[in-house]
Parts: structure tokens; C-alpha cells; sequence
């Protein structure tokens, strides 16, 4: 009979019940049984940053960023609001109390739901792992062994170094080694001094223990500064610099961070932030010899400026030393001499300082080598581990142990063992993140029945559905990408494959709500729904934004979106939708904010063909066209059919003024590898405007004829694309008049009044006027100023009133209020699409004799961008200007 598999977590602090978790998690999804052996003396949750229960210890992140999960961003949040204060605040600082019990109770929680796992404590301690056949035995301190088949070491940090306290200091029963497990503590009297030693976190926490009225707390480091402050009106996310190719010596890797730091606008807590999607890899392109000096030189800075406090507790300490309660020292403890008054203790500054207790607030022993615990000694001995290169914990790669020799060992390391491979291993957002991919490698290890390899998307992300689905979704997923026609078919087939696909159904009924694809949405909305129990987490988290933006679209499915694509960047189809270029709707009015998501990608997509193309679109948002044309370029090298490439080229074409060139490039791809474009109407309006532009009308006239009139087109892009044609070419005077009748019965009537979307907004507002429909031109104001959304109210709603002016036969009252016109900037869409609000006003000051506003208004855009079709209407006014002049002084 064969033996049961057992996993074996050494240590149940956070790290160990983090690991514990997710492989729980991980196994309820793929169906492995298997036995947790959590070795753990203590209380579960606590080691050494959450065994205390002193309120005023706090943790040094706000809540919302404590998650257990990188896919729940909220979740320790809102275990809070249930578990101790139902309002407490997104951006609050828990007691670190709390942090243990909810770790233990996510624990339990998960291991409720995964019943083919078990888990038992052991209460001991790990004294070492051999070798053992083809497993593993684990020998723990009360005498027992037990065969395992991995180990997961969650070790946390080691013990307290007292290397740097001189031996009379160390033999005093006034000093506490380490102050977390310290069994008795010195007596301080009322007019005592207490010398804390270190300035870190530690001491934040050990100044508010022994703290109060009469006793004097000093504090002495090497520089002497007290931690930093989290701020406290946090400025929104940085999006990560993007890192050069190649290795990186120490003085780019100083100048990259100091460069982020000017680009944050020397806000220097944003940048450090945004430095830590990329620590890991630009820790990974320095040589041994720049990271040796890094530690040598510039860590104690780092650590300084990377871990914060509460903003409230490091008022408090400045409180306390305004007040001269706490007096710091730059300097080292160099000797000490025990007396009966206590022990005097002498500073490299020349102070003394006569304390009734000393506190060890140093941290951490510096690694591995000069380790005294019994386990890691013996991993050491028997070849099993190799300290990494700085002794700042076990050699690793990717989280597995690296041996002396041989092969390797089913042996990981998570958090602070870590140090070595990544620097950054000790806080929360990185031991979460480890914990999750561990959980898959040790799962991939583990002997017996494997699962069935499940097929991936194109970046990695699984698929639960059969290989056949898996195949036809793979295919239809890529033409999504691609900006394509035909996805709706292979996602359908996708689903016909296999009925319980429930990711596949969820793309559908995106597919029908976005696109237009003829798709029953709420049944497969449904049946999403209904099987979404048979999908992994990552899929159901997908299936849930799917039905917040199909049934509650808005601010929520929008937030809900980005913190989904935060947990999984990988999911190029999530991104695409936030961060559209043409076929949906986003998830930011902001552009800046869709701009930080897009260059936060670049680590994860680096030369992705897709990625750049969409890199490209930002690039020629921000006004950079060289960059944006390379981007645009080099992705069409790769992927002549990749249409956020393509859309990115052609606005390169367009706004610099580069029309008989654009038209020609983007005529010949319409023609062959655009042929099936899913977008092709959207090109095709592209290139009339080219043609409007250089004042060919007849060839803008003949273009909507032939590939953007009904039935070809209809739906939201006869409305974005046709209708907003027909109107432009009436206001640049390429003709007079236009019947807008059979466009606008192709769209949806409830979309022209009650637009989903604030860009959809402006083109109802546009394309209801050059119908001359008052009437619905008003129920679009009214529907527009009773929506929460500030864009709907200030702009949709005030340029429905201009347009009215205008059907009204008022151009000159049209004119005045669409110059006042707020906020065109946030409607959304491109550059290109929102000038269809200055084309208006042009032509409303034409109308109403008022040639100076449209000259100006005309020269601001030359001087922006030239064409032909305006210069010409520039000097046209200049001249009917000059003519009117004359005939007044005749």
C-alpha cells in the first residue's frame, strides 16, 4: 500500500501559514490529497512579528494592503470590518495583535473548503532533514522523526544578533537580547533611562513597551535617524520605471532610482513604492561584487526609506523627543560597565549613558553561516542547503533549496531565507506572492497520480476546460488581441466542446456586451455563473468582473477590474479591456491612470508583440510619435495583423500631419492583412479623415459608401465610427448637408438617450443634433445629468445644451457654450475621436458669423498639426475677414 504524501511546513508564523494556505487553496483546485505536517511550538500566526499583544504595536502597512492573497486585495480588510470594528478604515493601521487571528482563521477557512487536504500541528521544533530513499525525514527536538515528501521552510528571520554588544553588556541581567522572547525583563524605577539599540521598526515598537511618566528612553544607531512615516494622504500608484536590458551595475541602479524619483515629483515614498514590482529583477542583474557594496553601503538607507511606520506612531516618537522623553544618539556602543545603579554603557560620541535596561533592537542575525538553530546547522552540514553568496539566507532558485551537490532536494525556502535570490522577502505583498507560486511547485513535485497538465493561454495562465475547448478558446482569444473578426466563433466552439467552460461562456457574453457579437449575454452570463465551481480562483475572479461590467457598470466593475488585473497582469484579455484602444469600453475616464497600468506591464510582457503594440497606443497618447511609431513598428514586424499596433500607426500618421502617407499605408493594410479586421469600419474612418483632410471629399464621400454606411455597419460603431463621419464632413464644409436616418436606425435606441459610457455620450449628443432630433437631444441631457458620474454631469450634459442652441437655429449661443465646455479631455477615446467637439465649434462660429473664433480655433490646430483642408479654410476666413473689413471702410 503506498505511504500518504506529506508536505511539511516548518514554522507557523506568517510565512508558514501563508504556505499552508495556499497549498490548501491550490490542492482544493487540482484535486490532490495529500497530509500538512505544520510544525510549530507556538500559538499558529504569530512568530516573531505578530506574537505580540500589545495594542499600541501596530503593523506598519495600512489594512488594505495586508491581503492574504494577491488576488483579494480586501480581504484582511474586510475580515476586520467583520472581526473587530465594522468601520474601520481603508487606509487604518491594525494592531499587529489582530494580524496572528486572522491569519489562523484564513487558515482554518481554507482548509474547511479543501477536503481532500489534511493539516496537523506538531508542537515542536525542527532540529533536521535528511535524505530518506526517495523522500525526506524530518527530526524534530522532542525525539520523534517523521518521513516526508517536501519541506517547506517558513523559518522567518534568526535570531537577534548581540555580535556588536561588549562582553560586560552582554553578561548583565539589565540587557535583553531579544527582546521578543526574552522570559524576564530588568526593572526600570520612576527617573530611569532605558537604552534602546537600533533605530528601526523594532524600536518603534520596544519605545512604546517601556515608555512612561519618569523613565528616558535613548535611542543610538549608526545615523541616528528615527523610521520614516508612511504618508498620510498617499498620492495615487507610480507605474514601475522600466529597467534597462542586460546587467545593471550599482551606479545605474542608483540613478534609475533617484530618475523615479524626480519623476514622482520628488514625492520619494511613490517612487520607493512603485520600485517594487522590479526590485527582484534589478536585484537579479547586479553582479555579486554590486550587491555586496549595495549591503554594504546603502541597505541600512534602503531598509530605511522601504519600511515605514504609522504616521501616528512616528509622531508620537518625535512627540516624545520634542519633549526630551527620548533622546537620540549617532553613535556605537563601544564599551559598558555593570554598577549597582545599572548598567553604564559608553556611546562612540562620547555620551554615556547609566541605563536600567538595555534592549537588543538590532534586528535579525545577518544569515545562515554563524546560524546556532539546530535546523538550519544541520541543513548546512549534510549539503542540503548552501548559505547564498552574502550570507543573507539559504542559496535558492526560485524559492528551491540549491545543495552542495547532487540532485536537488524537494526543499523550498519562503520569506526572509530568501533574501539572497530576491533582497526584497520579508513583507507581506512578497511572502504572499511566494507562498502561491511555492504552493504550485511543491504541488508539481509531489509523487503519485498526476493531474492532467491543464492547457494555457499564450502568457501562461491556465485554462479549466477539456484540450479541445482549451484549443479553439486559445485561437479565438488571439484574434481578440488581434483586434479580429471571428472570435465569437471559436469562443462559441470553445464552449460547444466543452459545456462547463465556464471562462469560455464568460468571454461570450463579454464578447456580445462589447463587441456587438451575436451572443445571447445573459444566458451565457448564466451558465458562467452556474459553473464557475468547476473553474480555478483566477477564473472565477474573471467570471465575477464579467458580471459586475455586464450587470453594474460603473465605478465598481471598473475598480473591480484593475485590482483583478493587479493580482493577474498576465491576463492580456483583462488589460485589453481596461485598457482599450478601440473595441471596449476601459476602466478609467483618467488617461494617466490607463497610462501607469500600460508601462506597469512592462516586466511582466517585455517584448511581447501584442504588449508593445498596445505601448505604442500610449506612446502616441502621450504626444511621443518617434517612440510610439518604433513600438508600433517592431510589434507589425512580429504580427502584421496585431490591430493595437496598427490603430497606434495610423495616429502617428494622423496627428503629425502626415496624411497622403498614412492614407496610402493604411489603404494597403485595410486591403490585406486588415482584411478580417474586426475593426475594419474604424480604419476605414481613419483613413477617410485622412482624406477629409487633404480635402479629397469625393474619396471620403465614396469610403463611407462603400465600407461604412448600413447594413455594413451598425450597432455603437455606425454611431462612433459612421454617424460622427457624416457630421465632420459637414463641418468642414466637405458637404452641405446628410441624412443620418439609416445610420441612426442600426443603433440601438436605448444606447442614443441612456449611453453606457460618457465617450458614447459625446457621439449620441453629436449625431442627435445633425439629425436635428430635439427631442431625443433632450432625453439625452436629462439622462446625462442625473448620473452620479462627474463626466456625464459637467460635460455630456452642458454639450447636449450646446447642441440644442444649435438645432435651435442659435450657433451663436451653440458657440459660446461649447467654448466653455469643461472636461472634453475625460469623455474618453482618442485625440482624434474628441476634436469632433472643436470641429463643432468651428463650424457653430462660422454659422454664426464670428470668423475670429474659427480662425483661432483653426490656428491652434495647424500649429498642432497641418493639413491641407485647414489652411486653406484658415486663409478663406482671413480673406472674407479682410473682404468684410474693406466693404465697412468704403
Amino acid at each position: 500500500m503506498n505511504a500518504p504524501v506529506v508536505v511539511a511546513v516548518v514554522g507557523g508564523g506568517a510565512s508558514g501559514c501563508l504556505a499552508a494556505t495556499q497549498l490548501a487553496r491550490t490542492a482544493a483546485v487540482t484535486g490532490r490529497r495529500f497530509t500538512i505536517l505544520l510544525v510549530e511550538p507556538d500559538d499558529l500566526g504569530e512568530g516573531l512579528a505578530y506574537r505580540t499583544r500589545d495594542p499600541r504595536h501596530r503593523l506598519n502597512v495600512p489594512a488594505a494592503k495586508m491581503s492574504a492573497f494577491d488576488d483579494d486585495p480586501q480581504h484582511f480588510l474586510r475580515w476586520l470590518r467583520r472581526h473587530v470594528a465594522v468601520d474601520f478604515p481603508f487606509s487604518g493601521f491594525a494592531p499587529r495583535q489582530f494580524y496572528a487571528d486572522y491569519l489562523r482563521h484564513t487558515l482554518e477557512e481554507t482548509l474547511r473548503a479543501a477536503t481532500r487536504v489534511r493539516c496537523e500541528q506538531v508542537r515542536a521544533r525542527a532540529t533536521g532533514v535528511r535524505r530518506h530513499g526517495s523522500r525526506l525525514r524530518l527530526t524534530l527536538d522532542d525525539g520523534t522523526s517523521h518521513p516526508v515528501d517536501a519541506v517547506v521552510l517558513a523559518i522567518g528571520h534568526g535570531a537577534a544578533t548581540t555580535s556588536w554588544a561588549p562582553p560586560a553588556l552582554a553578561r548583565s541581567p539589565r540587557f535583553v537580547g531579544d527582546p521578543w522572547r526574552a522570559d524576564a525583563q530588568p526593572r526600570v524605577p520612576a527617573g530611569g533611562e532605558v537604552l534602546l539599540v537600533g533605530s528601526g521598526l523594532t524600536m518603534a515598537d520596544m519605545a512604546q513597551r517601556w515608555s512612561r511618566a519618569g523613565v528616558r528612553l535613548h535611542v543610538t544607531s549608526r545615523h541616528g535617524l528615527l523610521p520614516l512615516p508612511h504618508a498620510l494622504d498617499p498620492a495615487p500608484p507610480l507605474a514601475a520605471p522600466r529597467l534597462p536590458d542586460g546587467p545593471v551595475s550599482l551606479a545605474q541602479a542608483r540613478r534609475l532610482v533617484f530618475d523615479h524619483i524626480r519623476a514622482a515629483g520628488g514625492d520619494w515614498r511613490r517612487a520607493v513604492d512603485a520600485m517594487r514590482p522590479v526590485t527582484a529583477e534589478l536585484w537579479s542583474r547586479l553582479d555579486a561584487a554590486a550587491r555586496s557594496t549595495f549591503v554594504a553601503t546603502t541597505m541600512r538607507r534602503w531598509d530605511q526609506v522601504r519600511h515605514r511606520v504609522d504616521p501616528a506612531i512616528h509622531a508620537w516618537l518625535e512627540q516624545r523627543r520634542a519633549e526630551g522623553s527620548l533622546v537620540t544618539h549617532a553613535a556605537r556602543v563601544v564599551d559598558a560597565r555593570d554598577t549597582a545603579a545599572g548598567v553604564e554603557v559608553s556611546l562612540s560620541d562620547g555620551s554615556r549613558v547609566l541605563a536600567a535596561a538595555v534592549i537588543n533592537c538590532t534586528g535579525a542575525g545577518a544569515g545562515v553561516r554563524t546560524s546556532h538553530d539546530p535546523l538550519v546547522m544541520n541543513l548546512l552540514a549534510s549539503g542540503l542547503a548552501t548559505p547564498d553568496s552574502l550570507d543573507l539566507g539559504f542559496a535558492t532558485e526560485n524559492g528551491r533549496l540549491v545543495p552542495a551537490d547532487g540532485p536537488r532536494p524537494a526543499i523550498w525556502a519562503i520569506g526572509p531565507p530568501r533574501r539572497g535570490e530576491l533582497w526584497e522577502s520579508t513583507a507581506m505583498p512578497e511572502i504572499r506572492g511566494q507562498a502561491a507560486a511555492l504552493a504550485r511547485a511543491v504541488l508539481a513535485a509531489l509523487p503519485g497520480p498526476r493531474t492532467v497538465q491543464r492547457v494555457r493561454d499564450p502568457y501562461g495562465l491556465p485554462l479549466t476546460a477539456s484540450p479541445a475547448a482549451a484549443d479553439r478558446y486559445v485561437a479565438g482569444l488571439g484574434r481578440i488581441l488581434r483586434v479580429r473578426s471571428g472570435a465569437e466563433t471559436l469562443v462559441a466552439e470553445a464552449v460547444a466542446a466543452d459545456p462547463q467552460f465556464a471562462l469560455g461562456q464568460a468571454v461570450l457574453a463579454l464578447l456580445g456586451a462589447e463587441w456587438g457579437a451575436d451572443v445571447d449575454v445573459e444566458t451565457a452570463l448564466r451558465d458562467a455563473q452556474r459553473h464557475a465551481g468547476r473553474a480555478d480562483e483566477r477564473e472565477r475572479r474573471f467570471i465575477e468582473v464579467v458580471a459586475a461590467r455586464i450587470r453594474e457598470p460603473g465605478a465598481g466593475s471598473a475598480a473591480a477590474l484593475l485590482s483583478y488585473i493587479q493580482a493577474y497582469p498576465e491576463d492580456a484579455l483583462a488589460v485589453s479591456i481596461a485598457v482599450p484602444t478601440i473595441a471596449f469600453s476601459g476602466a478609467t475616464e483618467i488617461p494617466a491612470e490607463a497610462w501607469a497600468l500600460v508601462e506597469g506591464l512592462a516586466a511582466v510582457y517585455r517584448d511581447d508583440w501584442w504588449y508593445r503594440g498596445l505601448l505604442a497606443f500610449t506612446r502616441q497618447e502621450q504626444e511621443n510619435w518617434d517612440e510610439a511609431a518604433e513600438l508600433a513598428a517592431l510589434a507589425l514586424a512580429v504580427e502584421p495583423t496585431a490591430g493595437h499596433a496598427v490603430h497606434a500607426k495610423t495616429h502617428v500618421h494622423y496627428e503629425t500631419g502626415d496624411h497622403e502617407a498614412g492614407l496610402a499605408w493604411l489603404d494597403a493594410w485595410i486591403s490585406t492583412s486588415g482584411s478580417d479586421s474586426s475593426q475594419r469600419a474604424h480604419f476605414a474612418w481613419h483613413a477617410a479623415l485622412h482624406e477629409l483632410a487633404l480635402g479629397d471629399d469625393n474619396a471620403a464621400r465614396a469610403r463611407f459608401s462603400a465600407q461604412l454606411s448600413p447594413p455594413a455597419v451598425s450597432g455603437v460603431r455606425a454611431l462612433i465610427d459612421s454617424a460622427s463621419l457624416l457630421w465632420r464632413g459637414v463641418a468642414a464644409g466637405a458637404w452641405t448637408s446628410v441624412e443620418l436616418g439609416p445610420v441612426l436606425e442600426t443603433v440601438p435606441a436605448a444606447l442614443l438617450v441612456d449611453p453606457p459610457t460618457p465617450f458614447v455620450g459625446l457621439h449620441s449628443a453629436v449625431a442627435l443634433a445633425a439629425a436635428g432630433d430635439c427631442r431625443r437631444l433632450a432625453q439625452l441631457r436629462r439622462s446625462a445629468a442625473a448620473r452620479t458620474s462627474a463626466v456625464f454631469t459637467d460635460t455630456v450634459a452642458p454639450l447636449a445644451d450646446a447642441l440644442m442652441h444649435l438645432v435651435h437655429g442659435d450657433p451663436d449661443r451653440a458657440t459660446d457654450a461649447l467654448l466653455a465646455l469643461p472636461g472634453v479631455e475625460r469623455l474618453g477615446g482618442s485625440a482624434a475621436q474628441r476634436e469632433i467637439v472643436e470641429d463643432t465649434t468651428i463650424y457653430c462660429a462660422i454659422q454664426a458669423n464670428r470668423p475670429e473664433i474659427a480662425r483661432s480655433l483653426l490656428q491652434t490646430r495647424l500649429d498642432r498639426r497641418r493639413s491641407p483642408r485647414d489652411m486653406r479654410r484658415r486663409a478663406q476666413l482671413l480673406t472674407e475677414q479682410h473682404t468684410a473689413h474693406s466693404s465697412r471702410h468704403e
